[in-house]
């Protein structure tokens, strides 16, 4: 993985099954006869922006409230648990697959819930239950009853269509922070399809009143402040929180938002002057590497992934889809300063 300085990486994470093979293969729960283990998902098929989903982003964006959930869960990506099926003594007797690793960070009974038994499954236990996708919060979970389940770990645009997350995944894998967008496939359907956001029943709402748009755009999690505005927001491109009525230029999405209630809204200075004002940098040395062409190309290239035949423009962030190209000739952050279809 490279990071060094502004160099964000995307890297190619491996099938271990063919594209045939992994559609028809179990997910994390196989025989829905025996469901006392879960099976491996498979390797996630996805471009993913590295850099974006650190372990110090996903928790300064983590309210309070939440941060237990997420801080066992970092403990087993610390410590690289591998994936396996079996209760594991040495991790408090959990299963330390998909639903293994939701079920400790929740602080379930060992050795954990399988996916049927989440939400949303046919075996629902009743200790958790379905939310809405704009209710999503660091420590929820997303969860796909036939196959796989994800501990959500914050948003990454405002526009709250990539997140990040941390996942028990598959053989010779350990518990891993990935980055995934509701547009990516997975076995056929879009993620945003086929998972449920679901919530441990009795979980600590946020202490700022939720999230807004997620952890690391201009926007993030929201907190109480001391001004009588209302609540400061947390911007992962400013790597801080920032008072009511900030105004921030999302490394994100090149739009500018401004604090409003803990919230990031669309637009500068339209609900009330800015207390203060943040643009960003017009340069752009950040280089992204591509695995398709394998090699480092610079900020604001666009290429067409061979993973998955999408289109991605580089930005100081890493690789971001877009959808709009090739026609378009531009991204999310303006004219592609190269264009590299598939050959």
């Amino acid at each position: 993985m490279r990071s060094i300085g502004w160099r964000r990486s995307l890297f190619t994470v491996v099938l271990v099954a063919t594209a045939g093979s992994l559609a028809a293969a179990p997910g994390c729960v196989g025989d829905p006869n025996d469901v006392n283990f879960d099976e491996p998902w498979g390797d996630w098929q996805v471009e993913e922006v590295v850099a974006a989903c650190t372990r110090s982003a996903i928790l300064a964006g983590t309210p309070a409230s939440r941060r237990g959930m997420i801080d066992r869960a970092m403990n087993w990506v610390d410590n690289r648990v591998q994936y396996s099926q079996t209760p594991q003594s040495r991790w408090g007797g959990y299963r330390t697959d998909c639903s293994g690793l939701v079920s400790m960070a929740w602080g379930l009974p060992a050795p954990g819930n399988t996916t049927h038994s989440f939400a949303g499954g046919p075996w629902d236990n009743h200790r958790s239950h379905r939310i809405n996708w704009s209710e999503l919060e660091p420590g929820d979970a997303l969860n796909n009853p036939q196959h796989h389940i994800m501990l959500f770990a914050g948003w990454l645009d405002e526009h709250r269509t990539r997140f990040c997350t941390i996942e028990e995944y598959n053989w010779g894998r350990p518990a891993s922070i990935l980055h995934h967008s509701i547009y990516d496939n997975a076995r056929g359907s879009q993620i945003r399809n086929i998972f449920q956001p679901v919530r441990l029943n009795g979980a600590p709402p946020s202490s700022g009143g939720g999230t807004s748009g997620g952890g690391t755009s201009g926007g993030g999690t929201s907190r109480g402040g001391t001004s009588t505005s209302g609540a400061q927001c947390y911007s992962n491109t400013l790597q801080r929180w920032m008072p009511p009525r900030s105004c921030v230029e999302s490394r994100y999405d090149r739009d500018w938002y401004q604090c409003v209630d803990g919230v990031w809204r669309l637009g500068a200075n339209a609900y009330g002057a800015c207390v203060n004002t943040n643009p960003l940098s017009t340069a752009r040395n950040a280089t992204c590497f591509s695995s398709t062409l394998g090699r480092d190309m610079r900020e604001g290239t666009c290429l067409q992934s061979r993973l998955d035949g999408d289109w991605y423009q580089c930005t100081d962030t890493g690789w971001v889809i877009e959808r709009s190209l090739p026609g378009s000739n531009r991204g999310v952050i303006g004219a592609c300063m190269g264009l590299y279809p598939l050959r």
